[in-house]
């Protein structure tokens, strides 16, 4: 084992993954890998992403290349290996690795909830570690076994989400009407329907580059 490998702790990740413009969402030890670390979006990524060169390139996806790119030096400086739910890397198990790290649960709409950014729990890749790091305690729980109202269930306008399964044709159809403008400007609305999700504040710009995204716009 060399010397960062030895000295590297879960508060030297977190400085990196915060002068990024990231947190860590997730963390947990494993049989496969001895830790996992996943990385979401922070209160400043959109600050930081906006000044980055890929925000003002003409390319398909802008924030997956950011994602490559940052994930991948801070991986370097931690002595991990980096993974992404997307590109060559894309068969890494991050569903599994959300769940397992006691952050994440399937919501009543099927999609993931996280403890701290609800239905907008969104993974931008992940680093790991062939060697145990020391983590916090997690004394997190489902968010959604004390919501009463359950919002989520009946937010979506045409019924294309729910537990039996995701009509993604009928989400796409909606979203080209003029009522599904809302929806591509501010983002899914069963995602914002959530209470733990509004805390998340993600700014518009951002929610658009992901609808856009999502239905193939550049």
């Amino acid at each position: 084992m060399d010397t960062i490998q030895k000295t590297i702790k879960l508060h030297d990740i977190a400085t990196h993954a915060k002068s990024n413009g990231l947190n860590i969402s997730g963390s947990f030890h494993s049989t496969s890998y001895q830790t996992i670390i996943l990385l979401s979006p922070a209160y400043n990524f959109w600050e930081i992403f906006k000044k980055s060169t890929e925000y003002s390139q003409n390319i398909t996806d802008p924030i997956d290349t950011w994602s490559t790119r940052v994930i991948s030096k801070i991986a370097t400086e931690v002595a991990a290996v980096p993974k992404f739910p997307f590109g060559e890397s894309s068969h890494a198990p991050f569903l599994k690795w959300a769940i397992s790290s006691g952050k994440a649960w399937s919501s009543p709409v099927g999609m993931l909830v996280h403890d701290k950014m609800g239905l907008m729990v969104s993974y931008r890749g992940a680093l790991i570690f062939d060697y145990k790091i020391k983590l916090k305690k997690n004394n997190a729980k489902n968010p959604c076994i004390k919501c009463i109202n359950k919002p989520c269930i009946i937010a979506c306008p045409v019924n294309a989400l729910t537990p039996k399964g995701y009509d993604i044709q009928n989400c796409y159809d909606f979203l080209n009407t003029k009522q599904g403008e809302t929806c591509m400007k501010n983002s899914c609305k069963v995602r914002t329907a959530c209470p733990i999700s509004v805390a998340v504040n993600r700014n518009p710009e951002h929610s658009l580059l992901h609808m856009n995204a999502f239905k193939g716009n550049k």
